[in-house]
């Protein structure tokens, strides 16, 4: 497995508009640390950027089979739909971990109270990865429908846990369970991502997902 990791990471290089990229995961790593510092951790949207920025591996890997050498290549279905998910799983699982680590931080010296808004927030991080990375699954196959699919799924976990929090559930009165549950979702997401990109691995890839890129290459 190691050496698969190797091979995945190795394909990053060949990437479409691979600085362009790398700028992008180092953006959205950089507004999310700001983020979590300004808030203290108190949304979701900092520990997320974070998170995300590392998902920029996935689409360089992917972008790379547009080459033709890698379209005549008998690692061609693995450089679609394994190499880009084991690449991120491994980054993914760290950061999360990071993340879920300092908001622990700030609930030891927070509290009740502040328990409570912090298991808010790592569940919606974590029901937003779950999302994501089914997203990613199927967006370079099918951009358009799966981009929309997903802005409209993101607004399910934020109804869902804001109702859950004005019901009084004692969900969210144990942090490390919603630490847990969201391990749970990332896991469990990485996999329906991984089968999905498995069941439409035949269709074309999405000439929309790499039009930037693509344009530049020319």
């Amino acid at each position: 497995m190691f050496s698969e990791l190797k091979n995945a990471y190795k394909l990053v290089q060949y990437g479409l508009s691979l600085k362009k990229q790398l700028a992008f995961a180092v953006g959205f790593a950089l507004i999310g640390i700001v983020l979590e510092i300004v808030t203290q951790g108190r949304q979701a949207v900092g520990g997320f950027y974070i998170l995300i920025s590392g998902l920029f591996i996935y689409q360089l890997i992917i972008s790379s089979d547009v080459s033709t050498l890698v379209q005549s290549s008998p690692y061609k279905k693995k450089i679609q739909c394994f190499y880009p998910i084991i690449s991120v799983v491994p980054w993914t699982y760290a950061v999360f971990t990071l993340i879920a680590v300092i908001h622990g931080i700030f609930v030891k010296l927070g509290g009740e109270e502040l328990t409570q808004t912090h298991a808010m927030i790592i569940l919606l991080i974590g029901c937003f990865l779950f999302i994501t990375m089914i997203y990613f699954g199927v967006t370079y196959k099918f951009f358009v429908i799966s981009t929309v699919i997903m802005c409209i799924s993101v607004t399910i976990p934020i109804t869902v846990v804001n109702t859950l929090a004005r019901s009084g559930t004692a969900l969210f009165d144990s942090y490390g369970r919603c630490v847990a549950i969201s391990y749970v979702l990332l896991t469990v997401g990485s996999l329906i991502s991984y089968l999905l990109s498995q069941i439409i691995y035949k269709y074309d890839l999405s000439e929309i997902a790499f039009r930037g890129m693509l344009g530049k290459k020319k």
